[in-house]
């Protein structure tokens, strides 16, 4: 491919991309160049593929987003199920370079197309059929769900997709899971810069942008609407929420047009000017999922729109088998419908089956109508003589009134008769049929309004990467804040994450030593070689908690000028170890080095310290023989001090003399921090200030006042983990409830200095729309 189509010269098939100073890797067969770059297979890491940027771009921008968007990964693991591997998101893994050191790209997992589909292809029955995909509800509820769930995890890391429509959308065809793919055209987060999104498609642009484009900061609320309107239209046949009959020309007869004006014609509430699709089903929705969707569509000048989670903790309910919530039906096995409710694929094929049957039955008097004519001449010629003019009926004669009816006359008459039917048989079908569907619909929600609030957030992974690198900036910003309790209360909880986790390289205290002394000592030489470089990383891949090997990888690419990547391998040995101080000295040189940041150096490398002594005299390490009873500590400064030596060696000489300065400072930094006194007692608790009294639509008139009381759980970092209340309540509270503890701010319980869980009571009182919150008793659960 030439220069002129975007390549950047040598970055072709045949062509050489470096990962590092180290590796480099051999570009395959193109397959795929769109307007930000070119992707190609990679024969020598068949399970990934190298996105090229093209040369014309700001090449300084895109690497600050790919930077930050290796910083801030989504916790979307890929997913195993019957030895087959599903990669959910193909998000950035390592930064590639052209043979200039230049910034090229990246490298990111291959994801199987020929495994997956568009996710428009399985709203339209038709379409879905043809693709050989399912038709049913039940698939199309667990699209939802894993769709709400993925772009859960990337708002959790403040990533936004934008421009979030179907045919941006794949899912694989045999599990069902979702597949993200041009991650890096979404809006990034990154450290004090925002990357924005560059695209939007007007048809799922939420109202408030329509008119005036979408300003900075208000992703968050786009991406909430935009997946409202997805899901919806996987759960009612592909139908667009601002579809259906205008009442009047005032209507807007384009989408964007109505999602401006908040025609939104399918909540609780009938819209005055806009009627529903015929189509629809979703009159047979169970009322909780309509009141979301009524939520996500509400015109009110600020919105309170379900989040992703909010939609993938509903919706995993009506998609698990075990919750019964969703039923097959008893006309048509292959046809699901909600429990309690009636069958909305059968509905449809009753109006679209009336719709045929009339056009039918239309076109046939049409045709007897146009033969009448034709007929009748054939009669007059055969009976009237020549020069005898025709017996013409009277005007008030049934069979002159069809005679004289024009073709757009009967097309008048047909259109009538077909929407006459669509509106019968969508909406009254039968007397029986209407009674019988209110009566289930005023079952349902009875039930529902007599559901208990309960939630409980999601089963974390365990500790990530990511949180070892979340935690380390956000102890280093403590600290530059003054905030001594976040301090302590961050190495707290890293320790613990760690005090679960084995290193993996034996627990025979000599040999350890021996092998810390080989990986750290001054004999270790900075620099390249490909022999060791090629056996750590071999160690590495069979034990990702190798802290040791981590930190020497550290150290090889510090050596290398290359803080970035040096920064990752010191992160890795923190995830691994985290209360190992040289790992800590690793990201504070790296730190240092990668922009010059000395007052973040300094803070870590005073972490670095902090964290060996404490380690040191907690585990009261015993001393050799004929050596002072100091618990080891005297043996962990002689480590630290060695190691700052070597990282020291093992930067460029203009940055010696500057680490010698951060090491000095962090010393002094240090000395305070030991001094610091432990956490103060305390319950677990919710700040007064943000449980703020919110208004809410009433629906039910017989619970439009009362109490309650929640039961909150609240983890040792101070998150809510579980809520349930006492007393059943209507639907539309129950969801302020949940918004309203997912808002608040939680403060953990303290006990002798250590952080535990608790449980707290909040009083709830709600009246004629407006629901407030006050704090109860609090009860205190140790943990033993």
């Amino acid at each position: 491919m030439s220069r002129k189509q975007g390549v950047t010269p040598g970055l072709s098939p045949g062509g050489k991309i470096w990962l590092d100073k180290v590796r480099t890797l051999v570009l395959g067969k193109l397959i795929k160049s769109g307007g930000a770059g070119s992707v190609y297979l990679l024969p020598g890491a068949p399970a990934q593929v190298a996105k090229l940027y093209h040369p014309h771009l700001d090449r300084a921008a895109n690497r600050r987003k790919l930077e930050a968007m290796l910083e801030l990964s989504p916790e979307l693991p890929d997913q195993l199920e019957n030895g087959k591997r599903y990669v959910q998101i193909a998000w950035p893994q390592a930064a590639v370079f052209d043979g200039q050191g230049g910034f090229a790209g990246f490298v990111m997992p291959l994801l199987d197309m020929a495994q997956t589909a568009e996710l428009e292809q399985i709203m339209q029955e038709r379409q879905a059929r043809a693709a050989g995909l399912p038709t049913g509800l039940g698939p199309k509820l667990t699209l939802a769900a894993n769709l709400a769930a993925v772009i859960d995890a990337l708002h959790q890391q403040q990533h936004y997709v934008v421009d979030l429509k179907p045919v941006n959308l794949r899912f694989y065809r045999d599990s069902l899971y979702i597949a993200m793919l041009d991650c890096d055209g979404f809006s990034i987060q990154g450290h004090a810069e925002r990357f924005p999104a560059e695209q939007f498609t007007a048809d799922y642009l939420a109202p408030e942008f329509q008119r005036k484009g979408m300003p900075a900061g208000t992703e968050m609320a786009q991406d909430r609407f935009a997946l409202a309107v997805v899901i919806f239209q996987l759960l009612n046949f592909g139908i667009h929420p601002y579809s259906g009959r205008p009442g009047n020309a005032q209507v807007a007869t384009d989408i964007p047009g109505r999602i401006r004006d908040g025609c939104y014609a399918y909540g609780i509430k009938r819209h005055k000017q806009l009627a529903p699709n015929a189509t629809s089903g979703h009159a047979l929705m169970p009322p909780e999922l309509r009141a979301m969707f009524d939520r996500a569509f509400s015109p009110s000048p600020k919105p309170q729109r379900p989040s992703a989670a909010d939609w993938a903790q509903l919706l995993r309910g009506y998609a698990q088998r075990s919750g019964g919530k969703l039923v097959v039906c008893a006309v048509n096995p292959e046809h699901q419908h909600f429990a309690g409710q009636g069958c909305a694929a059968c509905a449809r094929d009753k109006v679209i089956g009336a719709a045929a049957q009339a056009s039918v039955q239309a076109q046939q008097m049409q045709l007897q109508q146009q033969s009448l004519p034709q007929q009748r001449s054939a009669r007059g010629a055969h009976h009237t003589a020549p020069g005898q003019t025709p017996v013409r009926l009277p005007a008030g004669g049934g069979q002159a009134n069809a005679v004289g009816i024009s073709g757009k006359g009967w097309a008048v008459v047909v259109l009538l008769i077909v929407l006459f039917l669509i509106g019968f048989t969508a909406w009254t079908s039968s007397p029986d049929e209407a009674k019988a569907k209110a009566s289930l619909q005023a079952q349902a929600e009875q039930a529902a309004g007599l559901e208990v609030f309960r939630w409980r957030s999601r089963k974390a992974a365990g500790f990530q990467p990511s949180d070892a690198r979340k935690a380390v900036r956000s102890l280093s910003q403590a600290i530059s804040k003054g905030d001594d309790d976040a301090v302590t209360r961050g190495l707290q909880l890293l320790y613990r994450s760690g005090q679960e986790k084995a290193s993996g390289y034996g627990v025979d205290r000599t040999q350890a030593q021996l092998r810390a002394s080989l990986l750290e000592g001054l004999g270790w030489v900075p620099g390249y070689q490909p022999g060791l470089v090629a056996t750590y990383l071999d160690l590495l891949q069979a034990n990702p908690r190798d802290h040791l090997v981590a930190a020497a990888m550290g150290r090889m690419h510090l050596s290398l000028n290359e803080p970035q990547a040096a920064r990752q391998y010191f992160e890795q040995a923190v995830w691994a170890h985290p209360t190992d101080g040289t790992a800590w000295l690793g990201i504070a040189a790296a730190a240092q080095l990668r922009g010059g940041d000395e007052a973040d150096a300094v803070n870590l490398v005073a972490l670095a310290q902090l964290t060996a002594y404490r380690y040191a005299v907690e585990h009261a390490l015993p001393a050799e023989p004929g050596q002072p009873a100091d618990n080891g500590v005297a043996r962990m400064t002689q480590r630290m001090d060695l190691n700052a030596k070597v990282l020291r060696l093992a930067q460029p000489g203009a940055y010696q003399k500057r680490w010698d300065k951060v090491l000095a400072e962090g010393a002094l930094l240090a000395a305070r921090l030991k001094a610091l006194p432990p956490l103060r007692d305390q319950v677990g608790s919710v700040q007064r200030e943000t449980m703020t009294t919110v208004a809410y639509g009433v629906l039910d008139e017989k619970h439009a006042r009362g109490e309650n009381r929640l039961t909150l759980t609240i983890a040792a970092d101070g998150t809510l983990t579980y809520a349930a209340a006492e007393l059943p309540m209507e639907p539309m509270l129950n969801k302020v409830l949940l918004d309203s503890v997912k808002r608040w701010t939680y403060l953990p319980a303290v006990q002798h200095g250590q952080l535990l869980e608790s449980k707290v009571v909040v009083l709830v009182r709600y009246r004629d729309g407006r629901v407030s919150f006050v704090p109860g008793g609090v009860a205190v659960t140790a943990e033993n």
